[in-house]
Parts: structure tokens; C-alpha cells; sequence
């Protein structure tokens, strides 16, 4: 019998099976934040079949929001982030929930410890289009601006300083990522308040503005799961859960943005593994290096990046950078 074949076997074979007694079945949909809840579910709850759906791929899997509806209805629960998919019946995130029981994914997002982050690029609705460099789809805008003012690595590695942090803004986001993460709770119907305080105790909760640390994903499912009701004998997450969001790439906390935040800083960037390599630390050199090498091989219209373009047209920007 063909690999595949075997596969839709096997699993309509589970799907007939009737699961043991405190077995339920759980369905994740989400980015990258769902993929690492789903994992810290399964340690939660070894008895459960967790199926993480990947809301990337998922008009792929279900070209109508029927077919994805029809699945769920398998599921004893489903929990779900926000998305929009362009499924063929124009289904998206709100006709899901009007169709399916679900409590939803709060979006962990916090820019405080990375200011300097910026995409670049045009995404598409499932995220991607978004061009890529030394840490996947996530750019320094410092890094950015010189190369389209024209200045060499030198000049570039030049601006990342006190002073230049200072000018942008860069000290001066705590307040707004805080309560931009705790908005994005509310909206979920979750409070994230008594998580943010815990996170905060703990240092640099971000791996970059959207991909929090594993100890925030662990957290998430253990709050996941008891919104829905469902007891978990809980265990060392901490030691036993691998940090699958990591391999994604993570961003320092430059040092004086990590002086004045009373934390330990530096300019180790971690590039994301390959299907050939294992992640990898670069030093500001090399990363500034590696993305002025991209930013040579794309087109202009690949270059555009919205805060970038509003600081090439402020005046006052060229010059305080160039002083």
C-alpha cells in the first residue's frame, strides 16, 4: 500500500477508534504561537490527541471553511487563533467561530525588547511575501535605512549607538507594548495581566515582536486548558518542553535598550535553521553584512518598508544619523 494511502488509513482507523475514558481530542489552529502550545499541551496532557493545524497551510489542507468545519466537529475542543485564510467559500476567523465552539488564542505581540524590527516587503493573507534575511522575515531598520541612503557595513554599524536608539525611539515603547499585548487579550477574552507580570520577573519574554519565548507558550496552554475546563497534571515545562519557536530565529536586546530596561543585552542574532542547518549566532558585523547582501540582490520594490520610508523623508532623521 502507497505511504499515503496508508496515512488517511491509519488515521480513519483512529478517528473510528473510541479514546479512553479523560482522552480527548484537541485541535490547535494558529501560527507559530499554536504550534508551540500545542506542544506544551501534549506534556500536559499525554492521554489527549492534540492535532496542531497550521493556519498557514490551512487552505491548503481545507479549501472550504466547510471541509475545515466538517473536521472540527471530530474534535472534543478546539482552540483556535485569529486568521484570515482565503478559503473558497470566503469563510474566515469570525464565520469559524459562529460555526464551531472554539476558545481563541490570545496573539502574544511585543515590540519593547526589539524596537529596531521591521518588516519588509508586501505579505500576503497568510503571512507570506514578506522578504527574507539573516533571521527569516524580521529586518533591522536601521539596517535598511543606510543601505537605501547608500552607506557601506561600516557607516551602517556605525548608527547602532546610544544616541541614534534614543532619537528613534527606541527607549520609549514599554508602555505601548504592554498595553497593545493586553488589548490583544481582551480581545480574546483572556486577561493576560497576571501573565505579563510573571513574564516581566522572568527577563526578555520575546524571541522577536511576534514569536514569544517557550516559558510564555507554556503558560498560554496551561490557561487554554483550564478556560476549557480540562484538568492537567502539570510537570517542568520549562525543562521538558523544547523551545520550537527558537528555531525560528531570535533578535538581542541591544544594550543600552537592555540597560534601561534592567536586563543583560547584546548583538548575538540567532539565524533560523534550515533543512540543512542548525540555527546560528551572528555578531552585528555579520548580521549587518548578511542583510545589506539581500537588500543588493532584490529588487527596489522589494525594499519597501513603511517605517523606512517615513524616515528617508524626514529631513531631520538624515541628519541626526548622519551626524
Amino acid at each position: 500500500m502507497r505511504p499515503a494511502v496508508t496515512a488517511l488509513a491509519d488515521r480513519l482507523r483512529r478517528l473510528r477508534e473510541p479514546l479512553r475514558a479523560g482522552s480527548p481530542r484537541i485541535a490547535v489552529i494558529g501560527n507559530c504561537q499554536g504550534s508551540a502550545i500545542s506542544a506544551a499541551m501534549r506534556l500536559l496532557l499525554p492521554e489527549a490527541e492534540v492535532t496542531y493545524v497550521p493556519v498557514y497551510r490551512i487552505a491548503r489542507r481545507y479549501p472550504r471553511m466547510a471541509d475545515l468545519v466538517r473536521d472540527l466537529a471530530r474534535h472534543d475542543h478546539v482552540f483556535a487563533g485569529g486568521f484570515t485564510a482565503p478559503f473558497r467559500d470566503d469563510g474566515d476567523f469570525e464565520a469559524l467561530r459562529a460555526a464551531v465552539p472554539l476558545i481563541q488564542i490570545p496573539t502574544i505581540v511585543f515590540s519593547a525588547f526589539q524596537p529596531d524590527i521591521v518588516y519588509v516587503g508586501q505579505a500576503d493573507a497568510v503571512g507570506s511575501g514578506f522578504l527574507r534575511g539573516p533571521v527569516g522575515n524580521y529586518h533591522s531598520a536601521l539596517a535598511l535605512y543606510a543601505f537605501r541612503r547608500g552607506l557601506d557595513v561600516e557607516r551602517t554599524l556605525a548608527l547602532f549607538r546610544p544616541d541614534i536608539y534614543g532619537f528613534l525611539g527606541y527607549y520609549d515603547l514599554w508602555d505601548a507594548s504592554a498595553a497593545t499585548l493586553l488589548q490583544l487579550g481582551q480581545d480574546a477574552d483572556y486577561d493576560l495581566t497576571p501573565d505579563l507580570g510573571r513574564w516581566m520577573r522572568r527577563g526578555p519574554f520575546m524571541h522577536l515582536v511576534n514569536h514569544p519565548r517557550m516559558f510564555v507558550a507554556n503558560d498560554l496552554a496551561r490557561g487554554l486548558l483550564r478556560k476549557a475546563g480540562l484538568a492537567f497534571a502539570d510537570c517542568d515545562l520549562d525543562t521538558y518542553a523544547a523551545d520550537e519557536i527558537a528555531r525560528l530565529g531570535s533578535w538581542p536586546v541591544y544594550p543600552p535598550v537592555a540597560e534601561r530596561l534592567g536586563l543583560p543585552g547584546s548583538y548575538a542574532f540567532l539565524a533560523p535553521a534550515t533543512r540543512r542547518t542548525p540555527p546560528a549566532t551572528l555578531g552585528l558585523a555579520r548580521f549587518v553584512a548578511a542583510s545589506h547582501d539581500v537588500y543588493r540582490a532584490s529588487r527596489p520594490a522589494e525594499l519597501a518598508c513603511e517605517r523606512v520610508e517615513i524616515m528617508l523623508a524626514q529631513d531631520e532623521v538624515g541628519a541626526a544619523l548622519s551626524a
